[in-house]
């Protein structure tokens, strides 16, 4: 029998931070902005599986929790991320006014969120690629300004004029993928590399906006600068209102640690 060390194993996030999944967030107002970006970057970020839909579109949403209140078990924070809309995965939508409609699947690229606990949990649980960041709104009559600040520097500004009269509501699934990596506490690589598929169910109450400008001021050097809406700016869908959604707890879809293996 060997005397060798037993490796190390993962025992997840240490007493007292864990927080279970589902989780539910109720009446968030959010300003969801799907733009066109740069194809290269989009096909470039997606992992082995997925392929980016055919509209060439990021899925940016800026969105606010300003109570626990709000939430089944989660603090009030703030939130913007990225998605690359992917091909072949669509869910579906009903809206009141309008019938169903198809919604492509959405691959998370970036994530900034101002509470420590909410960053482990999407982060541990979902795998997706969260870090700290403050989106803070501003309004001014009829016009809003959502900034998202990352280390004090704003890093993405969209500016909309909206109506708060409720003109629709809306609800479904939405299907989100990230790539969950979790290190093997050896150093020898990853002990989890997984593709993950998380449905959320969602119901909107929407209002009327239009998106004027997205602005993106990553540093030099940052790998989200590429995100960028192209010139001149499209924003074929908005959606502002107030939103409920659940963090659901994501299946894998693809192992890519086995499949290395093999």
């Amino acid at each position: 029998m060997s005397d060798a060390p037993t490796p190390p194993t993962y025992d997840g996030m240490p007493p007292g931070e864990q927080i279970p999944a589902p989780q539910l967030v109720r009446d968030a107002r959010a300003l969801v902005v799907g733009y066109e970006a740069d194809p290269d970057a989009l096909e470039s970020v997606l992992p082995p599986g997925l392929e980016p839909h055919p509209n060439n579109r990021i899925q940016m949403n800026m969105y606010r929790v300003e109570t626990a209140t709000q939430t089944s078990h989660l603090p009030p924070y703030s939130l913007t991320y990225l998605c690359v809309e992917v091909a072949g995965h669509d869910s579906t939508a009903l809206s009141e006014s309008g019938g169903e409609m198809d919604i492509p699947g959405r691959y998370w690229v970036g994530y900034w969120n101002d509470s420590p606990r909410m960053q482990s949990f999407v982060r541990e649980t979902m795998g997706i690629p969260c870090m700290p960041g403050v989106c803070r709104w501003e309004r001014d009559g009829d016009e809003l300004t959502s900034t998202l600040s990352v280390d004090g520097d704003p890093v993405i500004t969209a500016t909309a004029s909206v109506d708060d009269e409720q003109i629709d509501t809306l609800s479904g699934h939405l299907n989100y993928y990230s790539r969950r990596q979790i290190p093997d506490p050896s150093g020898a690589g990853a002990q989890i590399d997984e593709l993950v598929e998380i449905p959320i169910p969602f119901t909107c109450d929407l209002a009327t906006a239009q998106v004027s400008e997205v602005e993106f001021a990553f540093p030099d050097g940052s790998s989200f600068q590429r995100f960028a809406p192209v010139e001149p700016i499209s924003t074929p869908s908005v959606l502002y209102g107030d939103i409920t959604i659940t963090y659901s707890q994501g299946r894998q879809v693809r192992d890519y640690r086995a499949a290395r293996a093999e």
